[in-house]
């Protein structure tokens, strides 16, 4: 696991992006942060955030903006 022996490298939560060399999103749908810079934050609809909503996703893997008001 990347981080295990450099705390500055852990991860901000236990989502498995934060690991991944090539993660699929650019933002972590857990925390918000970005877990892959190689791929450009979208502007998303608000009929996918929704979706990511009713997925109890606090964070969209997209954009990163804030979908729930806890987290």
């Amino acid at each position: 696991m990347i981080g295990r022996g450099n705390p500055r490298n852990t991860p901000p939560c236990d989502n498995r992006n934060h690991v991944r060399r090539n993660a699929p999103v650019s933002h972590c749908p857990k925390c918000g942060e970005v877990v892959n810079d190689e791929l450009e934050a979208r502007n998303c609809t608000e009929e996918e955030h929704g979706t990511a909503r009713r997925r109890q996703n606090p964070f969209c893997c997209h954009c990163g903006m804030r979908l729930l008001a806890t987290a």
